[in-house]
């Protein structure tokens, strides 16, 4: 029996701490995050924890959420100076 494979993208927002130089990643879909020391770094971690938490996700007779229901945006505040 062969195995089928297909790709699914998801969103990740990464945010880079000036202070610790490194970068986290956090994966909505999944309400997971990772971090790394470089970008490549943070990416690589990231793309490795969506497919142990897919892996065990399937394991368990979950289904893989999507990031259809995801809203990214920017929100506005006033704030005082």
């Amino acid at each position: 029996m062969s195995q089928q494979f297909h790709n699914q993208g998801f969103i990740i927002m990464i945010e880079q701490d000036a202070a610790e130089k490194d970068y986290t990643a956090y994966i909505p879909a999944l309400r997971l995050g990772a971090k790394g020391h470089t970008l490549e770094e943070v990416r690589d971690n990231a793309r490795d924890l969506i497919l142990m938490e897919v892996e065990a996700m399937q394991k368990s007779g979950k289904s893989i959420p999507s990031d259809d229901n995801c809203i990214v945006e920017t929100l506005s505040v006033s704030l005082t100076v």
